[in-house]
């Protein structure tokens, strides 16, 4: 009896302290983000402000309206000033943000970098040097193999990609004559991280219970670690890492299962140069996004394993994020609109019947493509884009000047619902952009990887994701998968999203129902 009180005390004293450890670390916060606001807080800029509010509270006001619906709050702006040309500014919980008219996008493109910066832009998204590791923030050489390596490669991965899209949907959706329910958000991760991971680190490890599982919730917590970090000061940052996010815990499973992958592969590439077999390496060598990084370190420290862990995991997030939640809302779409399915079926049928499983045919794919760029365009991951930080004062064509420690975004869901635009813009129109694509002229046109004034999902110009292209075909060849072996509706009510601050986050509970196609290959 003894014992057991003793227990008990224990484990009431425990509770204690962690009910105070948490109130702690809610004041500390609480604490942190004032302090970020009155020391950190930018000037403003000249510029009209988007308020609907009075008096000294009414920026904190704005910004919590902002952090619910950024969304409707840019479509207001949109619709005041920037469909006239102008400029203006509003306020958000952790700055200013001065919102550019879509008739900059160029300007912007454009503009040197350390006037407006991108660099600084993406950091404070991702806010890389907590969520990742300052080695990374520094320099980003790994993510150059993307576009000289992986994009130039796909064609050669096809197969391996579809081949572990057949065994993750075997494994998560599996095969029923009935109507079988599936929570979509969670089999849409785990089925497009298996499919990246196959190219990114190879089987048998694109399969591993734990770093499946490490893949993707390092990739909600930099995000989501990235949302809380941002509005601390800089120099809070770093505790601020360990007690409100989880991303130490998951690089230490990435380390544990990444560090021998990387390890065996260096000690493989010594004994072949050190047998003198340099040309028989540049054969063998596996072609993965591992080698590629390799390949592409500037330095012997950069070939470093510890080092080379989070070039990984930084590719991982860049080839998981977007995609898994690209394809979870083509995935509600798809079940949303049963009268599209035959059409894009018979296009799938077609196109490989006369290719086979193909690059060419990959591309060929144009009302699945269409699809996508149309889902894409109605649920963005995000209500803005072409965001820069302002590195140095700088001047638009219009004699608007954007202020040092600013930044600055285009409202793209605005645009994108905008009817002069994208004519009956609310409607989902499939075949939207594959008619465009009939014009004369227009065939290379109004794709999903393609950028331009009107489609800035992928940013414009040279600063566009150099991941597009590999989310392109993963994403066809997943769809393409569904379209053959399944029939597909939604279980009940439509999926209902929610925004926070400028991200839009897709259902987590809508489940679609799938069924066994009796002529499924």
């Amino acid at each position: 009896m003894d014992f057991l009180a003793t227990g008990q005390e224990y484990s009431g004293a425990f509770k204690i302290y962690l009910s105070r450890r948490v109130d702690y670390i809610v004041a500390l916060s609480l604490v942190a983000a004032l302090l970020h606001l009155w020391v950190a807080w930018p000037r403003k800029a000249s510029i009209p402000i988007l308020s609907h509010h009075k008096g000294w509270s009414a920026p904190w006001k704005d910004a919590v309206r902002y952090l619910k619906d950024s969304p409707g709050v840019l479509k207001e702006g949109y619709e005041k000033y920037s469909k006239n040309g102008q400029f203006f500014q509003l306020s958000t919980p952790t700055r200013w943000f001065i919102v550019a008219p879509p008739k900059y996008i160029d300007e912007i493109r454009e503009a040197p970098e350390d006037y407006l910066s991108p660099r600084i832009a993406a950091n404070d998204v991702v806010q890389t040097k907590f969520t990742v590791s300052p080695i990374v923030e520094a320099n980003k050489f790994h993510l150059v193999t993307i576009k000289t390596a992986l994009t130039p490669n796909l064609g050669l991965k096809i197969d391996d990609i579809r081949d572990e899209i057949e065994l993750a949907f075997a494994d998560e959706i599996g095969v029923s004559e009935d109507w079988k329910p599936i929570a979509m958000s969670q089999k849409a991760h785990r089925i497009v991280t298996r499919a990246a991971n196959r190219l990114l680190v190879g089987a048998p490890l694109c399969r591993n219970e734990e770093y499946l599982q490490m893949s993707i919730k390092y990739t909600i917590d930099v995000f989501g670690g990235a949302d809380k970090l941002r509005a601390y000061p800089d120099f809070f940052k770093l505790p601020a890492t360990y007690l409100v996010t989880n991303v130490r815990q998951q690089q230490s499973i990435a380390r544990k299962h990444l560090l021998p992958y990387i390890q065996a592969r260096l000690a493989e590439e010594k004994k072949y140069l050190q047998a003198g077999r340099v040309e028989d390496w540049k054969r063998d060598k596996p072609h993965d996004s591992l080698q590629w990084v390799i390949d592409a370190a500037p330095n012997e420290k950069e070939r470093q394993p510890n080092r080379l862990v989070y070039r990984i995991l930084h590719i991982n997030v860049a080839a998981v994020h977007t995609t898994s939640v690209t394809y979870l809302n083509c995935m509600f779409d798809l079940a949303t609109h049963p009268e599209i399915h035959e059409e894009l079926r018979q296009e799938v049928e077609q196109v490989v019947r006369e290719k086979g499983w193909t690059k060419q045919a990959v591309n060929d794919l144009r009302k699945i493509d269409s699809f996508m760029t149309e889902s894409q365009r109605l649920s963005p991951i995000a209500s803005s884009q072409m965001t820069r930080g302002v590195a140095r004062d700088f001047t638009f064509s219009d004699g608007t000047t954007v202020p040092k420690g600013s930044f600055v975004l285009v409202p793209m869901y605005a645009m994108y619902t905008d009817n002069d635009l994208f004519p009956n813009a609310e409607t989902f129109d499939a075949f939207r952009f594959s008619r465009l694509r009939e014009q004369e002229g227009q065939e290379n046109k109004h794709q999903f990887v393609t950028t331009s004034t009107s489609h800035i999902n992928f940013g414009h110009g040279k600063h566009a994701c150099p991941g597009r292209f590999f989310a392109s075909n993963e994403i066809k060849l997943l769809l393409a998968h569904t379209l053959l072996n399944y029939d597909v509706k939604l279980a009940g009510a439509p999926p209902k999203p929610t925004w926070f601050d400028r991200s839009r986050r897709p259902d987590l509970k809508a489940q679609v129902l799938f069924r066994k196609r009796s002529s499924a290959v």
